[in-house]
């Protein structure tokens, strides 16, 4: 990353991913599982899930440049 680009500290809940990526959430469930895809994982608070928006940004630059 780069050193100007400043972490917003955002956790999204599962229905955000879900709307981010236009996805269900047993989608998201898959690319947290399958290790190919890198996908981030998330943290779990009171038994949710929540991702970092930063992590999720980064895999989404990933995907870009792996198109």
């Amino acid at each position: 990353m780069s050193s100007d680009i400043q972490s917003t500290g955002r956790k999204l809940p599962t229905r955000l991913v879900c709307e981010r990526y236009g996805v269900s959430s047993r989608t998201v469930e898959r690319w947290e599982r399958n290790p190919d895809l890198n996908f981030p994982q998330p943290t779990i608070i009171n038994k949710r899930k929540y991702w970092d928006d930063d992590a999720l940004t980064g895999w989404d630059r990933t995907q870009v440049r792996g198109a």
